[in-house]
Order: structure tokens, then sequence, then C-alpha cells
């Protein structure tokens, strides 16, 4: 080859050379396009991900937002379904409370004895009476089954047994309220009935002790302090006022 290129004139040797170098320049410059091809395709790919991430969010953002709203809506019946179904509770309560009929009885302020026939007046006793006699019929089943509070007063249903004359017209276990002159109610149930004899011409007032009501009381936790008084109005000081009003209601306690 070396001999081949002697025969030549210099000015053709030295055009190859150059032609040589102009080779190499080439493949070099080639070489510089390929990677700033490849490089542009990775940047245009790159570019290309970021784009469809960032829509991909925007469409799982959107498409959150929807279900956020479509649970909202939903929650929004579901309360508004409870809140429909808990006034139709109410009023089926109010409805079925509206329904049980009562009898109001007004107590006068006084009453005649009917031992002196003078006129005595009624100043709000509320007298006591032991569970522990009253053991006959359904009246002795409600004591039974009724228990002393704190301070020895008989309870069931969480009302106090009372007992109250026959003008009351009332049954073992039947609710009564009595109704103060300061307007205090005290929930009470028939848990005795006192005897006509005992009582004045209206069958209203124990004429001894001048009250229209006795509680019934656990003799062995009675406070002693009603106990040796016998005054249940001693038991709170808001008790302390006349029964102006007993309301009998057409409602019972289960036996």
């Amino acid at each position: 080859m070396s001999f081949f290129l002697l025969d030549y004139p210099l000015y053709e040797r030295k055009d190859i050379k150059n032609m040589k170098g102009l080779n190499s320049n080439y493949t070099r410059a080639g070489h510089q396009a390929c990677s700033i091809i490849l490089i542009t395709s990775l940047l245009l790919i790159l570019h290309c991900y970021c784009y469809l991430r960032s829509y991909a969010m925007e469409m799982v953002e959107e498409e959150a937002i929807i279900v956020e709203e479509e649970i909202a809506m939903k929650s929004t019946e579901i309360i508004s379904e409870i809140i429909e179904d808990a006034g139709s509770s109410i009023e089926e309560v109010e409805e079925e409370i509206e329904e049980v009929e009562k009898t109001v009885y007004e107590i006068p302020s006084s009453y005649v004895n009917p031992v002196s026939g003078n006129t005595v007046s009624y100043k709000g006793g509320k007298t006591i009476e032991r569970s522990s006699k009253i053991t006959y019929g359904d009246l002795g089943d409600i004591n039974d089954l009724a228990e002393p509070d704190s301070d020895g007063f008989m309870k069931l249903d969480d009302r106090y047994l009372i007992a109250v004359g026959s003008r009351f017209d009332t049954a073992a276990g039947q609710y009564i309220d009595l109704v103060l002159e300061n307007g205090v109610i005290i929930e009470c149930i028939m848990g005795d009935a006192k005897a006509d004899v005992d009582t004045d011409s209206t069958n209203t007032f124990t004429y001894k002790s001048s009250c229209c009501s006795e509680f019934i009381i656990d003799e062995a936790s009675i406070r002693t302090d009603i106990y040796e008084r016998g005054n249940a109005s001693l038991k709170y000081e808001s008790w302390d006022s006349p029964v102006v009003s007993v309301v009998v209601y057409d409602q019972y306690c289960e036996m």
C-alpha cells in the first residue's frame, strides 16, 4: 500500500490525507448528532411522561372530588332519613302520651271533720304509711315489687307508692300525679287504698291527719326525721306545699 502511494504526486497524497481527516470529523460529528437526537428523544419521552402523570393526577383528583361529593350527598340523604324517622318516633310517642286518658281532681283547701263537724283547713300535710302492713291482694303484690329509695320511700316504675281515698277511683298500680301549689309534680303510683271510714265525706282527706296522700315507706330504711315526725314533706323542701290537684291516668305498672 505504501508503495502504491509513492507513485502518486505529492499533492495527491496530501489530498488523500485531507480526505482522511475529513472522514474522521464527519464521524465525530455523526456521533454528536446521534447523541443530541438521543438526548432530545429522551427529553421528549420524559416530558410526555410528566405530562401524562400530571394529567392522570388531575383526573384522579377530579374523580376523588366526584366521589367525595357523592358520599356527601348520600350522607345527607341518610341523615335526613334518620331525622325524619326520629321525628316520626317522637310524634308517635307524643300521640301515645296524648292517647292516655286522665282524670283531674281538684283538691279543696278545707274539709269537714266527720266526727266533730268542724271545718278544717288543709295545709298540705303528707303523711307516711308502712309498707309491711300492706300484704293483701294486688296491693300486696305491688308493695312486694317496689324498692325503697335512699330515704326509705317505696318506689316502682320510678314513681312513689302512695295511699289515696276512694274519691279518686284508683286501682293497684295505677299512675297518679300529685300537683302541688308551687308547681311541683310528684309522680306516684297507687300502692294502697284509704278506708272510707277514715276519710271525710268526700273520701279525699284522712280526717285524723288532714292529708289527701300517704306515702308508703320502708320502716327499716326510712329517714329518721321523716319517721319521727310522720311528715313526708320533709323529704324535699319543694314538697312542703299543698296538693292542689290529683291527676289519675288510665295507665298501670306491669305486674
